[in-house]
């Protein structure tokens, strides 16, 4: 009998760590940030907070909304809405008193992006597909597709002081530079002067010419995205490619309970599946949950990551957004 009851008590220190695990990882992604305002007035503080908090809330209310967006090109041109806003929350949770330069970003660019998605999935309910529906839906696409831009202008104009900054230091290096009779202008070969002649800089004619470096492959078509060049991310993916880490991690998580706790159903536990974990508890003095819980755990380890976010993690959100419904 102490033996079974300290084979329970193991059991249920072993799901208490995975779930609390889970929980408090879920509660780190889901929090909003508190700001470092205590060289602050209070009520300038407050203002901020406010501020951030709403734009916080925004940018996690459109995160959300992805998973419900069935039309692949608004799901593309929303990630990369999210791509920048999250970089410039980054940029503000970390610079607390730029907030209030942020205004137009915080209180017109993306609140109307989430007008514009709550209306989008509004028209999506209704099922209709006329003309004048589908020329809306096509309005609203290309107005986030010019968002994006608007986005990035804020984050630059939230920049200036610092552009002005460094721009002013590299022109006082750039004269001493000068001064000391190094030269730091850019040698423009190839320029055509104003009698048509092309610029040859003889400096340069006996160094080796270099290379265009081989570029860099990314899976399923991803290429890095400079600014102002359009995101070359297939609208087929599944997840935004900063994901995969933290989608990896889970996978791993995920196998390794299958293969070492399989069968007294830790892995089911771990993804929600309550049910399920204990039906493999309950069976878990014979060899079958076990073998079930390696093989499983194999799969896990081998599937694709974007096979396994869809499966086991797109799933989970979907059934978690259900169940709040109801």
């Amino acid at each position: 009998m102490d033996e079974i009851l300290n084979y329970l008590i193991v059991i249920l220190m072993t799901a208490g760590v995975i779930f609390g695990g889970k929980a408090f990882w879920d509660w780190r992604k889901n929090r909003t940030p508190q700001l470092d305002l205590k060289e602050l007035e209070a009520e300038r503080a407050q203002y901020l907070q406010e501020n951030f908090d709403k734009a916080t809330a925004d940018y996690n209310y459109l995160e959300t909304a992805l998973d419900n967006i069935s039309d692949r090109e608004l799901s593309a041109q929303l990630k990369r809405l999210q791509r920048t806003a999250k970089n410039l929350l980054t940029h503000l949770e970390k610079n607390p008193a730029r907030i209030a330069l942020a205004y137009k970003f915080i209180d017109y660019y993306q609140d109307r992006a989430v007008k514009i998605v709550k209306q989008y999935q509004e028209l999506e309910e209704t099922h209709l597909s006329t003309d004048k529906i589908e020329d809306l839906k096509a309005r609203m696409r290309h107005t986030l597709a010019a968002l994006d831009a608007a986005y990035q202008d804020q984050f630059e104009h939230i920049l200036n002081d610092q552009i002005i900054s460094v721009d002013a230091e590299l022109t006082v290096m750039e004269q001493q530079l000068n001064a000391e009779g190094i030269d730091t202008k850019t040698i423009d070969v190839g320029a055509v002067d104003k009698y048509g002649n092309v610029r040859i800089d003889t400096d340069l004619l006996d160094q080796p010419i270099e290379l265009e470096p081989q570029r860099k492959f990314f899976p399923q078509g991803m290429q890095k995205r400079r600014r102002g060049v359009v995101d070359a991310m297939p609208p087929d993916m599944p997840f935004p490619e900063e994901d995969r880490p933290q989608i990896v991690q889970t996978k791993l998580i995920q196998s390794a309970l299958a293969i070492f706790l399989g069968s007294f159903g830790a892995h089911k536990f771990y993804q929600g599946k309550t049910l399920q974990g204990v039906i493999y508890f309950l069976l878990s003095w014979t060899l079958l949950p076990g073998l079930i819980g390696t093989l499983e755990g194999i799969r896990y380890l081998f599937m694709p990551v974007e096979d396994f976010y869809t499966q086991y993690i797109k799933k989970d959100k979907r059934r978690d957004k259900h169940s709040r419904r109801r």
